[in-house]
Order: C-alpha cells, then structure tokens, then sequence
C-alpha cells in the first residue's frame, strides 16, 4: 500500500480558479455527462450528477489548459515521492470538481479493491474555505487551498457536504506508468491522457 502524502503546491490557485469557473459553462454544454463510448451515464460515482464538470470529466484534461505547466511539474514531483520512482514517464488525466451548497463527494475509489496496480491518484484545494475535509477510508484531512493530497487509487475517499455561500472547487486527477497506460486506458480515452 502507498502512503497518503499532503504537500503544498505553490501553485496560483486564484487564477485556476478563475480558469475553472470560466470554462466550466463551455465544458458542460460541449461534452455529455457519458463513459467515453458514450453508452452510460457517469460521474465517477462521486454523487455529483450529471450537471457537475466531474460527470464530463474522461472528455477534458485540465492540463491542456494555458498556464498549467507548474501543476504538472508538482503532480510529477509528488508521484516520484509516494511510489520512489525517479525520471520515470507518467501519463495524467486531469478534471475539474465545482461543488455548491449542500453538494457532496460520495464515497468512491479510482481503482476497485483487488486492482494489483499501484495507481496513484490525487487532487489539488483549488478554492476551499476550511470548512470540508476529504476523507481516506475514514481518515479526515481538512482541505486547506493549495494544498496537493496523492493517495493509492483503491483507496475510498469523500467530502462532507459544503454549506458554503461560493463554490468549491479542486483540480483531480489519475496518475499511471506507461505499462499501465498502454493496458488498463481504454484507446478512445488515451487522447485525453497527458504525458508527463
């Protein structure tokens, strides 16, 4: 098992979240709230529905946006620190998660139970006010705006229900080996991946 790792980002989260908010009505009307084949409806079972960025979230990759190059560099920094694996490439699929008023994460993992692979799987405090914390099979961090948390990928995790008056918002994401591209991401999906 991976250990769970909190590090801080340094990252400029209020023009992220900027960014998020201003793309956040075009992402919801360009991609349908579908699996990738387009055959079922999804939102990574979060609970968040099918009006949420987090339902479209196989048909974008934050990381395509302008100005992200420091959030790759610090995804890629924390990945060689939970697994010590150093110089490796890594592939990323990247979305967006905007939560409103008595909206809440469900618990979900990114990799069932038996999965052997050691997925890594994580998410940046984008806009929180310290008010929700996520928890890891139980375990309550509190979210604290930017701050990166990476944990195992078969790990179940949720939020308690925001009640605040603005919108939550993280940056998410799934991190892979090439051995684990190339076989566990179905090929339509393999487009929306970025190489690291």
């Amino acid at each position: 098992m991976l250990p769970l790792i909190t590090y801080n980002s340094n990252i400029n989260i209020e023009k992220l979240a900027k960014q998020v908010l201003k793309n956040e009505p075009k992402i919801l009307k360009k991609y349908p709230n579908k699996t990738i084949d387009f055959k079922h409806e999804f939102d990574g079972g979060t609970g968040l529905g099918p009006n949420s960025l987090t339902s479209r979230s196989c048909h974008f990759n934050v990381l395509k946006w302008w100005g992200t190059g420091k959030l790759k560099k610090k995804i890629k920094e924390g990945y060689e620190e939970i697994t010590k694996i150093k110089d490796s490439t890594i592939y990323v699929q990247c979305w967006a998660n905007v939560m409103r008023k008595g909206e809440q994460i469900k618990p979900h993992s990114h990799c069932p139970p038996e999965s052997y692979q050691q997925t890594v799987t994580g998410h940046l405090n984008v806009q929180v006010d310290g008010s929700t914390c996520t928890y890891y099979n139980g375990n309550p961090i509190l979210n604290k705006n930017g701050e990166i948390t990476l944990f195992q990928s078969t790990i179940v995790h949720w939020t308690d229900t925001y009640q605040g008056s603005s919108e939550r918002i993280t940056v998410a994401f799934d991190i892979y080996n090439k051995e684990q591209f190339e076989y566990d991401v179905h090929e339509e999906t393999k487009k929306h991946w970025i190489k690291i």
